[in-house]
């Protein structure tokens, strides 16, 4: 009888002891589940930093003995050509953004004062840029930017600095249009004077005109095309 009891006994706490790692096994599913599901949310909502990116190429370039090339290189450097050979550098600025490729020109050097006609001489630079634009239009879209000083303008063809930086850009992106540079991927934009690259609150006489210079530009911006854009703009 007493055998038969410590043999009951025996198979009750087995039973037990198996349902009792049956729970923990249940609820470190449950746990590793809503992890994952955790991170997924994390990864879907995260965005990699292009910066870090190339730092990391860089140091890995370096560390294997390589040599590290700067993205969009080939533009840069065919851009820097065409202006040197017009002697443009000092009129102009590239930047290499994370994205693409800026272009700064002054105004002043493309644009008679408070006309949004495109000069001869202008032209002839623009074709030339276009040249370089046109082999890149798959890969980027182009932004056209007209800025201009905070000196108001008030003609009959043009009532305010919004039209005379808007046709600017219009301008300059019809010219590249008609040159071959893609249509849908062409977009000119007239900031008017709100965003200057120097305040000039404070600044008078000499400071002052310079300032107001170096707010006279057109920017011509190379975005480059991540998927979903490029099917926006390829439908």
């Amino acid at each position: 009888m007493k055998k038969n009891q410590r043999i009951a006994r025996l198979k009750a706490q087995n039973n037990q002891e198996e349902h009792g790692d049956g729970n923990w096994l249940i609820s470190y599913a449950d746990m590793m589940t809503l992890l994952w599901g955790f991170f997924v949310i994390i990864s879907a909502f995260s965005v990699p930093s292009k910066d870090l990116i190339e730092k990391v190429k860089e140091s890995t370039s370096k560390a294997m003995g390589g040599k590290y090339e700067k993205p969009f290189n080939e533009i840069t450097d065919e851009l820097l050509k065409v202006l040197k050979e017009m002697n443009l550098e000092q009129e102009t600025k590239i930047e290499t953004l994370t994205d693409g490729v800026k272009l700064t020109i002054k105004s002043g050097s493309f644009f008679e004062s408070g006309s949004s006609a495109v000069p001869e001489q202008t032209k002839e630079v623009l074709s030339k840029i276009a040249i370089i634009l046109k082999k890149q239009d798959s890969k980027f879209r182009i932004l056209v930017e007209g800025h201009t000083d905070d000196v108001p303008i008030k003609t009959l063809g043009t009532p305010s600095n919004w039209e005379l930086s808007s046709n600017r850009a219009a301008n300059v992106v019809r010219l590249f249009e008609s040159l071959g540079v893609k249509h849908e991927v062409l977009r000119p934009i007239g900031f008017a004077d709100v965003e200057p690259l120097v305040d000039i609150t404070n600044l008078k006489d000499e400071e002052l005109l310079k300032a107001r210079t170096q707010n006279r530009r057109i920017v011509i911006r190379l975005q480059q095309l991540v998927a979903t854009r490029l099917k926006g703009v390829t439908n």
